[in-house]
């Protein structure tokens, strides 16, 4: 009695979970845009004493920006067999002579735009100059 009461619930157990399964496609589109700022292009905002650059993304619908995935990275060496990302936020511990500072670079975005940031701990900009120019990717997944 005990071996067919185990051998129905095994059957059960395996039947059940393969009958009722369903694959569901859900295809994925990839959006991917380079983002060039070159050291003239970046503004600074007096009140965050930060610089930063934005780009307009028409591609960054209310779809992607509700539904999607939206992320961004610094392209190091571009071109080069030496090429490689670092997904933002992006932390940098900086000397600069005496000075001692964290660099943070990171971005936002909305419907239609994508904003790069630079800023600096306390404040500090070496000789008031404005970061070097800089190449991001910006990705966006998208279900479709």
């Amino acid at each position: 009695m005990k071996k067919t009461l185990l051998w129905t619930l095994l059957a059960l157990v395996l039947f059940g979970t393969s009958a009722c399964t369903e694959e569901i496609e859900n295809p994925t589109h990839i959006i991917t845009y380079d983002l060039r700022v070159s050291s003239s292009d970046w503004q600074y905002e007096p009140t965050g004493g930060y610089f930063y650059c934005g780009f307009e993304v028409p591609e960054l619908t209310s779809e992607v920006y509700n539904y999607g995935t939206v992320t961004c990275f610094r392209e190091m060496n571009s071109g080069t067999a030496q090429a490689y990302q670092i997904a933002l936020p992006q932390t940098l511990h900086m000397v600069e002579g005496n000075a001692l500072y964290t660099q943070t670079i990171d971005f936002i975005y909305g419907v239609g735009f994508v904003e790069v940031a630079v800023t600096n701990s306390d404040y500090y900009w070496p000789d008031n100059l404005a970061p070097e120019g800089m190449l991001f990717r910006l990705n966006m997944i998208v279900n479709e």
